[in-house]
């Protein structure tokens, strides 16, 4: 059966590049071919080869799975060498693991059979072998290769539209919202008085036994990435990928932008400069020191004590090479020789960053934990009491690498329903924007979200068997940009409710509800004679007043009024003989 394979592209070459993303595989015209999950590392070459037509013309050197990491709430990738049938058993396990990624990504290396590699190693003998002996394969043109995996779906002609123009989406601040934060920046201060001689950085790459620091990342835990099949191996859910960023992963120190316990060497290497600059930072706080920052760029970062000279001749210089991608230790003047000052309860480099960073698992674990406990454990850590702004900020960065940033979020608003009505056909979606000012001046290129309804075809089908009645109300949405949710609520015979219609606005007024109630009874309500049953806010009877909501018949919560009733008279004997003169029959 066709559930039984699984999409592979194959990049026939070994063009291997690294990007933001990771790992990417460069190919003009990869190829997709099926393949069983159940293969032997020779039945996977054998295949590779039967379906590209160059069995017994050439071998398989080389092949090269480009395995996605979770970290936060993407992927990125990395490369995982397939040496043998344990290697191909892991891979396949691996992703089946991940649901949101449909297809698999290798990179093969050919040689000629018996022989040295193929000088004309490419994807035009495999479509020339494949045409001549009739075996069909999917072009998809010039490609690297985290530009369609996302969201390729398992058919060959699916794609995701853009059905109507959406540029960036910027989302309007309220008043105050954004005061102390849209400006705030804890770039590190650069103090111009270096002196220091220009740097010629060497062309280096890590070699074996150099020391690599990562990125602080934990290992990955595949249950945590998605479900696995019920036959998984116990020893494929825990996955240490340490030992794959690094040639002697016994010289890498753990976790060492967390801790900082240990001494800054020269040699040592750091994957981003973010890295780097979190190390020096923790270095400095556990030893109750403050550096200045000297010089901060693209490929340098200079800092040194703040009692440079006569009390102190710490300083540490850090640079990335030009040939490689890592922030090497070039110049290291330590330890410290000056004395601790403990008077402060507060460390100028005990930044929302540095907190951020020790923060981060607290949150992954429970987004809504308080800020005072965070003080607490800061102040565990570190020995300083830190402030609530401060702490505040560094939940939300955490928050941010979790779930996405609040404005990307915005922005993928388009994606995320043209998606719905791609992989759901029938969804309903009304989306609409506002123009984007910048001060007097229209920006074309940019638009301001607005309000977006939508329901899905199961909810429409499933409101045709419910009663003829139709539950509305709203809640208020808490975070950076405040909102309302509104929703169309069902009733089965058995007394069961069924979401039916969702609404985000602005803000709950009588534009909302017009279109809210509109979009409700034109493409979910659609029979006759349903009932509307709503709360007695003044914006939802001015919306019903309107000319073409479509609703004939309304009526009240007793709920709400009987909680209004409540609120006003304090009685609970009234409020129950209230609720009872609603449910009489007259």
């Amino acid at each position: 059966m066709a559930s039984e394979y699984i999409y592979v592209v194959i990049y026939p070459n070994d063009e291997i590049s690294y990007t933001a993303e990771g790992v990417t595989f460069m190919c003009d015209d990869p190829l997709w071919i099926m393949i069983s999950p159940q293969s032997c590392l020779q039945q996977l070459k054998n295949m590779i080869l039967m379906n590209t037509g160059l069995i017994r013309k050439k071998e398989i050197s080389t092949l090269i799975y480009r395995m996605p990491v979770a970290v936060a709430s993407s992927f990125t990738y990395q490369k995982m060498h397939i040496k043998s049938d344990q290697y191909v058993s892991m891979m396949f396990s691996y992703h089946r693991s991940i649901g949101s990624i449909y297809s698999m990504e290798l990179c093969v290396k050919l040689q000629d059979v018996g022989g040295s590699p193929s000088s004309s190693n490419n994807v035009e003998e495999m479509r020339n072998s494949s045409a001549g002996e009739g075996i069909p394969f999917l072009d998809i043109g010039r490609s690297r290769s985290p530009s369609f995996n996302a969201f390729v779906a398992p058919t060959q002609n699916t794609e995701i539209p853009d059905r109507r123009p959406f540029p960036n989406v910027h989302v309007a601040y309220p008043e105050g919202m954004a005061d102390g934060l849209a400006n705030s920046s804890e770039e590190d201060e650069i103090e111009n008085d270096s002196g220091e001689e220009a740097e010629v950085v060497p062309e280096t790459q890590p070699v074996q036994g150099e020391r690599v620091i990562p990125s602080v990342v934990e290992p990955i835990n595949v249950a945590r990435v998605g479900a696995l099949s019920s036959g998984t191996p116990n020893h494929y859910l825990h996955l240490s990928l340490g030992p794959m960023n690094s040639t002697n992963a016994e010289d890498i120190p753990s976790n060492y932008g967390l801790t900082g316990e240990m001494e800054l060497e020269v040699g040592l290497k750091f994957l981003t400069k973010d890295a780097a600059m979190l190390a020096v930072k923790n270095y400095n706080i556990r030893r109750s020191v403050e550096f200045k920052v000297v010089e901060s760029n693209h490929t340098r970062y200079v800092c040194r004590c703040k009692l440079f000279g006569d009390q102190c001749s710490w300083m540490v210089r850090v640079a990335k090479t030009r040939a490689s991608r890592f922030w090497e230790v070039r110049k290291y003047q330590g330890p410290h020789t000056c004395l601790a000052s403990a008077t402060s309860q507060d460390h100028a480099q005990l930044d929302s960053n540095v907190i951020c960073q020790h923060i981060f698992p607290m949150v992954q674990a429970d987004a809504t934990i308080c800020i005072k406990v965070l003080q607490g454990s800061v102040e565990s850590a570190y020995g300083y009491k830190v402030s609530y702004k401060k702490v505040w900020l560094a939940k939300q960065k955490a928050i941010a690498r979790i779930y996405g940033d609040w404005d990307d979020s915005y922005n993928q608003l388009q994606r995320y329903f043209n998606a719905l009505q791609t992989f759901v056909p029938g969804t309903i979606v009304d989306l609409q924007t506002r123009p984007y000012y910048v001060g007097n001046t229209l920006d074309r290129e940019s638009v301001i979200f607005h309000q977006v309804f939508w329901s899905f075809p199961s909810c429409v089908e499933a409101f045709k068997h419910c009663k003829p009645l139709v539950s509305v109300d709203g809640t208020h949405l808490y975070g950076k940009y405040t909102g309302t949710l509104l929703m169309g609520i069902a009733q089965d015979g058995n007394n069961n409710i069924l979401p039916i219609a969702f609404v985000l606005v602005e803000r709950e007024n009588t534009y909302a509800w017009y279109f809210f109630l509109t979009n409700l009874r034109r493409h979910v309500a659609t029979q006759p004679d349903v009932l509307l049953i709503s709360d007695r806010h003044a914006a939802i009877k001015a919306a019903l007043e309107r000319e073409g909501c479509g609703w004939e018949h309304n009526v009240y919560c007793v709920r709400h009024i009987a909680s209004n009733f409540a609120t006003n008279f304090k009685s609970k004997e009234a409020k129950r003989h209230l609720v009872s003169a609603a449910y009489s029959k007259t």
